[in-house]
């Protein structure tokens, strides 16, 4: 596939457009120093714009390199690129206004941006599940090719599903809304206490859980499965790299599970727990081991090889 062929693609443009809005809105980082809950209102839609980027960019070689004469090829492109801009052009407008755009439920254009986003979200969810199956009955495509693809959708279909823990109201906003007191409804945060600042721009707690952290590994586990296929699909097939592709699919899959899980119990990720940390330190460790294996192998096809 060539760069005319991704030029009559809506994601590929979808991911242009998240670019240049990623690059027009870094200035704003600087110009102007509007902070809510302590972060400059411009870094949400920057971590929002680049993600979506970096998926649609994903996405499209998945659909055009694997899925050209799918016929709903073209419709789920449209339906991921319409919803993803809305999420994006709502995110972007509530910053420019000086308020939170999750969460908020403070007022009726609030409650009702919150709304459409939740909406939005799920079709694109819907869609974004949508791709597996047809990718589970391509036959043509080499096993561990088809493999890590479906991985790939498979935990990024998880990881995106993760985010409707935070939307669920919490005991206290229940309390207050049943007083008639709307403010926010869901948070990032699990446990007790302040979450503090975070890390650096990405504002993760280093405190309390932050069930951002797994949402935004699972979604983009996606494009280290993308990179695996490619390297596979020139590749002589074997049964050991099949096997290392499932477990490798295990391996992550079962750290964006410890993820949830601990930060449901309300532990930081990033913070020292003799069982979580450990758990991650070995699964992270097989993982890389089996990457080490995969690419050792210099037996290659004769295959001719298309991007």
């Amino acid at each position: 596939m060539n760069y005319a062929d991704f030029k009559r693609q809506p994601l590929f443009w979808n991911g242009i457009v998240m670019i240049v809005l990623t690059i027009s809105m870094i200035p704003l980082l600087f110009l102007d120093t509007r902070t809510l809950l302590g972060v400059n209102l411009w870094i949400k839609p920057i971590k929002f714009t680049l993600s979506l980027g970096v998926y649609s960019l994903s996405t499209v070689w998945i659909l055009e390199r694997f899925l050209s004469d799918w016929k709903y090829n073209q419709k789920t492109q449209i339906v991921l690129t319409i919803t993803s801009l809305i999420e994006i052009l709502l995110i972007t407008f509530q910053a420019a206004r000086g308020e939170a755009s999750h969460f908020n439920v403070s007022n009726t254009w609030n409650q009702m941006v919150f709304s459409i986003m939740g909406a939005s979200i799920s079709i694109f969810w819907l869609f974004h599940l949508g791709m597996i199956l047809p990718i589970l009955k391509q036959k043509q495509i080499a096993k561990s090719v088809r493999e890590s693809l479906l991985w790939g959708l498979v935990i990024a279909g998880f990881g995106m599903i993760i985010g409707f823990f935070m939307t669920t109201p919490r005991p206290e906003q229940l309390e207050l809304m049943q007083q008639g007191i709307f403010q926010t409804s869901g948070s990032h945060s699990f446990g007790k206490g302040d979450p503090g600042h975070g890390l650096y721009f990405l504002g993760w707690s280093t405190v309390l859980g932050d069930m951002r952290v797994p949402h935004f590994f699972g979604m983009h586990v996606m494009q280290v499965f993308l990179v695996l296929a490619a390297i596979l699909f020139p590749k002589k097939e074997t049964k050991e790299q099949i096997l290392m592709v499932r477990l490798i699919g295990v391996f992550l899959l079962s750290i964006t599970i410890l993820m949830v899980v601990q930060t449901l119990l309300g532990h930081s990720i990033f913070a020292f727990h003799p069982i979580f940390t450990m758990s991650y330190g070995i699964l992270f460790l097989m993982v890389v081991s089996l990457f080490l294996r995969l690419f050792s192998n210099p037996k290659f096809s004769d295959a001719k090889v298309m991007v």
